[in-house]
């Protein structure tokens, strides 16, 4: 099967979301990770989603048997996130993030690199949501990150905002009610990609820090 026929395959995967069949694929496809590499490139942002999603998975499952090809995978990222490299890959710390998600070994050895790019773009997004999902698995790897992450409470995109506050309240749930009270009434809106549905969804960030409902209930209470 040529490179084009191989890719077309994968493609067709990537859109139904059939993660038991693309983690098959991997095991029969020579270089897996590269080519979903280069569904992270896209037009079909969903694709693009789901190629982070897929490259997590895979790797999660090559590290079984040689943990050092992933390191060098996410060493290759690392690098794709420096200006020196000559070409940056956008959704690299997304792919970190979903890498150690499923590689939990690493994320001691990686986890503590990401907050050096809170504030570095094209990377800010995609590095606040890569440590909240990395909080999620290991939330104590981040704790040195806190004030730089609430820093991003007051950031301009509603994302950053959300993803800083759920990794805060990850890391230090004695912050969480001072959290909800800050960006209660935030009903700015964003869209993101669900990794339990697959899909591609649109949420305010008082949704996202799950305080809506308190944030109804303080409304009633004040009139």
């Amino acid at each position: 099967m040529s490179l084009q026929a191989r890719k077309n395959a994968l493609r067709k995967v990537l859109s139904t979301r059939d993660l038991t069949e693309i983690r098959g694929w991997a095991v029969s496809e020579r270089n897996p990770l590269r080519m979903l590499f280069s569904f992270t490139y896209d037009p079909d942002e969903l694709i693009r989603w789901r190629a982070v999603e897929a490259i997590g998975l895979v790797a999660g499952d090559q590290a079984n048997t040689n943990l050092d090809k992933v390191r060098d995978v996410i060493r290759r990222l690392l690098w794709l996130m420096n200006d020196e490299s000559g070409g940056l890959s956008p959704l690299a710390p997304e792919m970190i993030g979903e890498i150690l998600v499923n590689v939990p070994s690493l994320i001691e050895e990686y986890g503590p690199l990401l907050p050096s790019f809170l504030q570095e773009e094209p990377f800010v997004r995609g590095s606040h949501l890569a440590i909240w999902r990395v909080a999620m698995v290991r939330p104590g790897v981040f704790g040195d990150a806190i004030e730089q992450l609430r820093l991003s409470l007051v950031d301009t995109d509603p994302a950053v905002r959300a993803y800083a506050a759920r990794t805060i309240m990850a890391i230090d749930m004695m912050q969480s009610e001072g959290i909800k009270m800050q960006l209660c009434r935030d009903d700015a809106r964003f869209s993101f990609y669900d990794f339990e549905s697959g899909t591609l969804r649109q949420t305010t960030v008082a949704r996202m820090i799950s305080c809506q409902s308190d944030c109804d209930t303080n409304s009633e209470r004040a009139a």
